[in-house]
């Protein structure tokens, strides 16, 4: 069945990799820049909504913020040869991605051992949500339409923003509407990519400032990609050679993006979105038995409202609105079926209101309500279906102090849940309470030194499966509380000549889950959801940033990240799992970059790794995963032509034509290519 899309692996050790990523602890590797907050929250002198003026830069905020955050731009993506959303969550410290195998798999985000779940996926300032399971599957935007992504761990230091951000342990935040130039007759870029294994990507977007005051822009891309890339098969001394099948992928989106500004204090922004994916799933790969055919076609329109004004030197006002639509059509012939073939439909839906008031008493004093409210209700064409139902009601309150030594904040989020359903008994409705707090101390003022205290208490509902789902959801599952404890160095060095730029960050973490809330078998052919009474986690999370001035025009770009991560159940009744390690949660991870920028052709080489995994929580060797590195090249050039820009480049993924996986028996391609074309009128 759909929902049970798992599966395990031989053991497949790599220990090469072990060494190879303890040693990048030595490097200590980067990931960028903070999530820039927006002019209204600042102080009054930035206060205009309709352009957003930077008072300093992207790696000032991000050394100065009180909670780990950082973020990657659309230059930078370039320069660090990000192929596609997922390549650049792997350039973040502590960010664990779950990936089920090439281009159409599905890929969620899990942050410091806490489980996707608690990471809030935003798209332009509205979190993306999906009721059904509580993962946001991050493969189905692309990277082509974005202008930022950003990651920030614990609480964010623009406190004006909807209680739905703050309702989560972390928040990664995806940027894509970009105003049309002004000076242009019509603002357009085209461009199309083609690669390895049927990929063909065509992505086109044209924009139009009517006025000052109004523009528009419309986004379309299609993705076709056969993915029936060779991969090994190993059965004990034996190995055979197989290529992925049932694999195809055929994608679409589209989005259309307004923003009216009367004057410069205020404005209204509207988006309207659409995505189509009619795609094969491959399934686990298992000896001697390599064929499927099942298919999954998902669905998704949302449209968006958010309206923004600040109408004194000392209130602004933010209001939000968002009504989403998704379908989940999953086909599956086989002759064990009634008939031969399986049909699962799910449809959800949300509508979604936010209003957020942001009050600035002095230069160095911000205070913040948000007030979020929230329904969703998911139905299905299976018989035992019980058509749930939930309301929910977020409150936040903030606080925030800014000096030039010191920047402190505090937060209390309230939440109701009130849960029905149309058929048979709803679950409990809960309400809580949850603090946080953070501060950034400068303790010498000509030195870019900081340290960064941070606690935030949050805690996440159970998903409709996890509590209705037949034959695997628990009505009386509770919710999963999480204490996140973290505390951090951040270090800038004055810039200099041949040095433009040195920033290293360091932080330790320890988080204390209650209630955690997994799936374990109740006999041979039924698993349900229960709460474990503890699981814990202690890390460390390094980055450095630096830049090398070699020559005229000519720079190097150092950056990587490197993360360490002990995730163990701490629940005494639960022997085989005891302080183990949780599965598919590696102890070592990290990310190497060098870039060398020149007016030639610009290249950079990226390196991923990934030390030993387990798919199971009891970590039985046969469940072991080995670990990996993962070498990719990029080579760019923008061409000037008659004042518009072309720009070529050149990827080659997985260099070294290293095979692994990343979730078992779903093994990830091989070395490929890519070539992307990209014209700007």
């Amino acid at each position: 069945m759909m929902f049970f899309f798992r599966g395990r692996e031989d053991m497949f050790t790599n220990s090469f990799v072990i060494r190879y990523i303890r040693s990048l602890s030595c490097v200590a590797v980067p990931a960028l820049t903070l999530v820039p907050q927006i002019c209204s929250a600042q102080t009054p002198s930035t206060i205009e909504l309709d352009t957003v003026e930077v008072v300093q830069s992207h790696i000032t905020k991000s050394i100065k913020s009180t909670a780990p955050a950082f973020k990657l731009s659309e230059k930078e993506f370039n320069r660090l040869g990000v192929t596609d959303i997922s390549d650049a969550i792997h350039r973040l410290p502590g960010v664990n991605l779950r990936d089920y195998g090439g281009l159409g798999g599905l890929k969620t985000v899990s942050v410091r051992g806490l489980g996707s779940q608690h990471t809030a996926v935003v798209y332009d300032g509205i979190v993306l949500s999906d009721c059904q399971s509580g993962e946001v599957d991050v493969a189905r935007y692309s990277l082509d339409n974005v202008e930022s992504l950003s990651m920030v761990i614990g609480d964010n230091d623009d406190i004006f923003m909807p209680a739905r951000v703050a309702a989560s342990a972390a928040s990664f935040s995806i940027s894509s509407f970009r105003q049309p130039d002004p000076t242009k007759p019509l603002d357009l870029t085209t461009q199309v990519k083609y690669g390895s294994f049927g990929y063909i990507n065509p992505y086109l977007r044209v924009g139009k400032a009517f006025s000052d005051k109004f523009s528009m822009n419309l986004i379309g891309d299609y993705t076709y990609a056969e993915n029936d890339y060779p991969f090994r098969l190993k059965n004990g001394q034996h190995t055979v050679t197989e290529r992925r099948n049932n694999s195809r992928m055929n994608s679409g989106h589209g989005e259309l993006n307004a923003i009216w500004s009367p004057d410069s204090r205020s404005n209204l922004s509207a988006k309207l979105y659409y995505y189509d994916n009619d795609r094969q799933i491959p399934g686990p790969a298992i000896y001697y038995s390599n064929e499927n055919h099942e298919t999954l076609r998902d669905r998704n329109f949302f449209g968006q409202l958010q309206y923004r004004n600040a109408f004194t030197s000392q209130w602004s006002l933010q209001l939000h609105g968002k009504f989403n639509w998704a379908s989940s059509l999953y086909h599956d012939e086989n002759g064990k079926y009634p008939g031969g073939e399986l049909n699962q439909n799910y449809w959800q839906r949300e509508a979604y209101t936010s209003a957020c008031l942001l009050f600035l008493p002095t230069d160095r004093w911000a205070l913040d309500y948000s007030a979020d409210y929230f329904f969703n209700n998911f139905t299905s064409n299976l018989t035992n279906e019980t058509f749930p139902r939930r309301h929910s009601v977020l409150q936040t309150l903030t606080a925030r102090y800014r000096s030039r030594l010191l920047t402190a904040s505090a937060r209390l989020l309230g939440s109701i849940y009130t849960n029905s359903a149309k058929l048979g008994d709803g679950a409990r409705d809960y309400s809580r309470l949850s603090p946080s707090a953070s501060v950034s101390v400068q303790p010498f003022a000509d030195e870019m030194f900081f340290v960064r205290l941070s606690y935030k208490n949050i805690f996440r509902m159970p998903t409709f499966n996890e509590t209705y789902f037949y034959h695997y959801g628990n009505p009386d599952v509770r919710p999963e509380t999480a204490n996140q404890f973290n505390v951090g160095l951040t270090y800038r060095l004055p810039s200099l000549s041949w040095l433009p730029n040195l920033e290293i960050t360091a932080d330790a973490y320890i988080n204390q889950v209650k209630d955690k809330i997994v799936a374990i078998p109740y006999n041979m052919f039924v698993w349900t959801v229960v709460n474990l009474d503890k699981a814990r986690m202690i890390g460390v999370d390094l980055t450095e940033s630096a830049t090398f001035n070699v020559g005229r025009r000519q720079q190097i770009l150092l950056t990587g990240n490197y993360s360490y991560q002990r995730a163990e159940p701490r629940t005494r009744s639960q022997v085989t799992e005891y302080k183990k390690q949780i599965a598919y949660i590696p102890r070592h991870s990290g990310n190497v970059t060098v870039s060398y920028e020149n007016p030639w052709v610009n290249l950079s080489v990226h390196t991923t790794a990934v030390s030993g995994r387990y798919a199971t929580n009891n970590n039985n060797p046969d469940t072991r995963l080995g670990g990996y590195a993962d070498v990719g090249l990029t080579a760019y050039r923008v061409f000037g032509l008659k004042g518009h820009d072309i720009e070529l480049r050149g990827d080659l993924m997985n260099l070294l034509n290293r095979q692994y996986v990343v979730v078992a028996r779903y093994p990830m391609p091989g070395r490929s290519w890519r070539i992307t074309l990209k014209f700007t009128l």
